[in-house]
């Protein structure tokens, strides 16, 4: 559910995790399957392709950590609790999880930062719309 003071407050946001077979080895496979206006996650890749923008789940950053935010990516020692907590994070417009100046979805994150009033009122308007009952 979406923190209070954030566009996506009372929001209840479906994300799909599946584990695959060299799991720990293997980062599981998150997908946000409720449509959202969020700098780190891109409604309008289909689902099957990560959409969301986080080193933890990124396959190409296992064992890895960004020099620039300090994020680590997967290790057999993370676990599903660290995804919920990261995905958290990111709902809640915690940094280093919500990171608009490393946007997947570029569109928002540009608006956050140049207008980010418009930015908010796309955000709740999006939560209205499908993270609500």
């Amino acid at each position: 559910i979406g923190k209070d003071g954030t566009p996506y407050n009372n929001g209840k946001f479906i994300f799909e995790i599946k584990f695959p077979e060299n799991y720990p080895f293997a980062p599981p496979y998150a997908y946000a399957v409720t449509l959202m206006w969020h700098p780190n996650i891109d409604s309008s890749i289909p689902p099957g392709k990560l959409n969301i923008c986080l080193d933890l789940i990124n396959p190409d950053l296992v064992g890895k950590v960004d020099a620039s935010t300090g994020a680590s990516g997967w290790t057999p020692s993370k676990t599903l609790t660290n995804i919920i907590e990261a995905l958290k994070g990111m709902m809640h417009v915690e940094p280093p999880f919500f990171n608009p100046g490393d946007p997947l979805n570029h569109e928002a994150g540009e608006q956050y930062f140049r207008a980010q009033k418009k930015f908010e009122a796309k955000a709740k308007s999006w939560t209205s719309k499908y993270a609500m009952d």
